[in-house]
């Protein structure tokens, strides 16, 4: 028999979160897609294109996969209370207790792989995406914009009249700390790596030795070591060894005990939000859908916020980021059994 409620529930269930998954996924890697290529080059090879793909989907997950989730959940339990099935059941001695049971046991694959995503894997993509990024012999120069200096690496900048077809009235400039080299040419390309010049004169001063060159065409690359750049929690691409490492160490801890929290208690989020829609989605409603994705826009935004509140608060050092997430979730969890309890969902009603 329970085999048969799950299989039951799991068909309902994954008919509404497997296309939902699949949509805003699609949505918004699209748009990441664009913000990461409107600034690179696109003569990027298959591989390259895939690389990009893979390391950004663990990122668009983790926020995807609870709000597809909770979409889900809300919407397969309005349907069944609309169509007089949970009654049923509950006719039949299957408590509303038992039918959130069930629920949470298929919770549990998504909320393993939440946690994995949020703890190990978006960390470490994330530091591979940027390492990807900032690294000049390996692709991704970015496209100049029109009329401006762009910062191309570390004391580099490169500005163009028009950056279409071909770089027009290119000015490229590098500044080191005993060396400096400014490129000024009528044409330009930018290659993997490379920037070709044509037409143009070249200044370099090194070792207190000035030199001017003309040119035909001229091949310039942007080599060296990539800048190095500070290990930025923000971006959420430090791995977790490493941010044990640096607690260990001492560094920045109200931010290393902030992102450590964040991380831990936001891949919980799949759980949080199954117990919070779950009897605000039990009754009866005429127009299940709309309902259902009204109480999965409210739910969610709620709990984001909230969430978003203390991280912001416990990063400015107000609050204990450990005691404020759970604070949230607890005050969450209250008001839901409180909910639950009125409603009647934990007595069985045969």
């Amino acid at each position: 028999m329970k085999k048969r409620l799950i299989c039951f529930f799991s068909s309902e269930f994954y008919s509404i979160f497997t296309p939902t998954l699949f949509g805003l996924t699609l949505m918004v890697l699209a748009i990441r897609l664009v913000k990461v290529f409107e600034n690179v080059k696109t003569d990027l090879s298959i591989t390259d294109y895939l690389l990009i793909i893979a390391l950004i989907t663990p990122s668009i997950y983790l926020i995807i996969l609870p709000i597809s989730y909770l979409i889900a959940t809300s919407i397969t339990l309005t349907k069944l209370s609309n169509t007089h099935e949970l009654i049923a059941l509950n006719n039949a001695g299957i408590s509303q207790g038992r039918i959130f049971k069930l629920f949470l046991i298929m919770t549990l694959p998504i909320l393993f792989f939440n946690i994995l995503n949020s703890v190990f894997i978006k960390p470490a993509t994330n530091k591979a995406l940027r390492q990807m990024l900032a690294s000049g012999t390996e692709s991704i120069i970015p496209i100049p914009y029109k009329s401006l200096f762009t910062r191309i690496g570390k004391g580099r900048y490169l500005y163009v009249e028009d950056n279409k077809d071909k770089l027009k009235s290119v000015i490229f400039t590098s500044f080191e700390e005993d060396s400096f080299t400014i490129i000024s040419a009528q044409e330009g390309s930018i290659e993997k790596g490379l920037i070709n010049f044509s037409q143009g004169t070249l200044v370099s001063d090194k070792d207190k030795r000035t030199e001017i060159l003309s040119f035909e065409n001229l091949k310039f690359k942007i080599s060296g070591v990539p800048e190095k750049k500070t290990e930025t929690l923000k971006a959420g691409a430090i791995t977790f060894t490493d941010i044990l490492r640096l607690y260990r160490q001492n560094v920045e801890k109200n931010l290393i005990k902030t992102e450590i929290c964040n991380r831990i208690f936001f891949s919980l989020a799949p759980l949080i939000l199954l117990i919070i829609s779950f009897p605000l989605s039990i009754g009866f409603s005429r127009h299940y859908k709309t309902r259902g994705i009204i109480i999965s826009i409210g739910t969610g935004l709620t709990f984001y916020i909230l969430f978003s509140l203390s991280n912001t608060l416990a990063l400015k050092g107000k609050i204990n980021p450990f005691y404020g997430f759970s604070l949230i979730y607890l005050l969450l969890i209250l008001l839901s059994l409180a909910l639950c309890f009125k409603k009647g969902i934990f007595t069985r009603k045969p």
